[in-house]
């Protein structure tokens, strides 16, 4: 319990760190997001294990290259990258068909998309023309907001199991506390920032961010879900061992990863 509490002491600290650089220059921020996708695709590509050399190399080497152009040159270069490693991926089955499978094809697509393809919402969120840091924050918030509420939740009160087959220790109630959770934490957020948000309509703000928290809240535990029935599959229990107490990035970002395209979506009709 000790070491956790210290690694998310850490976590929370770099985080935040960032989001004193973003003042400087938003596209610090954006480094963290290039670092998150390279650790979890090389976290994936470690757990799968069943891919070839090269087929590690280029799984690992997508996400430097199509973020670091989405961030210094243009998406549309990254669009080009992305599309030239579907290609040559596929090319593999003929250049390199003795250990080149469709299974390792499909392993290698699932390495690559999987932890960066989600984790494009934020660098579109970054370049937000208004409400930009507000919709970060919410990303970065309410997903450990939900996890920490549900696990508080869940060990205190326990109960019925929520999905036994795929995650054995989630609870009912853990899950109740992490919508809980997922609340909360939006509506703190509200009522520190309420002075300078953006928001053209006639709904009430409060009620915004409440619903915002809750639907991040219930796309977090159907991350954790996902990335858990990944786990079964793979026979693993974390995805690494970069963050003690924790497992890996991925364990770590796995909510954030399905939240994060919805909180975007919301913010960009503002």
């Amino acid at each position: 319990m000790i070491k956790r509490t210290l690694t998310g002491a850490c976590i929370v600290a770099i985080t935040v760190g960032f989001f004193f650089l973003r003042k400087i220059d938003v596209r610090y921020f954006d480094i963290l997001i290039l670092a998150l996708a390279i650790i979890g695709t090389i976290e994936m590509v470690r757990a799968v294990d069943k891919l070839t050399v090269t087929q590690k190399i280029l799984t690992c080497l997508l996400p430097i290259l199509f973020f670091e152009c989405w961030i210094f040159l243009s998406w549309k270069v990254s669009l080009y990258i992305a599309v030239g490693f579907f290609l040559v991926s596929l090319a593999l089955l003929v250049i390199d068909h003795k250990h080149t499978t469709l299974s390792s094809v499909a392993y290698s697509f699932l390495c690559a998309i999987y932890p960066s393809c989600f984790l494009i919402p934020c660098l579109l969120a970054n370049s937000l023309q208004s409400n930009s840091l507000i919709a970060l924050i919410l990303i970065f918030l309410i997903s450990p907001c939900a996890d920490t509420m549900a696990y508080v939740v869940g060990i205190t009160f326990k109960g019925k199991k929520m999905c036994p087959t795929i995650s054995p220790k989630k609870t009912i109630s853990g899950g109740i506390g992490g919508l809980i959770g997922g609340i909360l934490g939006s509506l703190i957020l509200y009522f520190i920032v309420k002075g300078n948000f953006v928001f053209g309509y006639s709904f009430p703000q409060w009620l915004f961010f409440a619903l915002v928290g809750l639907f991040g809240a219930v796309l977090t535990e159907f991350g954790d879900l996902v990335e858990s029935v990944i786990k079964r599959q793979l026979g693993i229990k974390d995805m690494g061992n970069l963050l003690p107490g924790h497992g890996g990035i991925m364990d770590r970002i796995d909510g954030l990863l399905f939240a994060s395209p919805f909180i975007f979506f919301v913010f960009s009709l503002i």
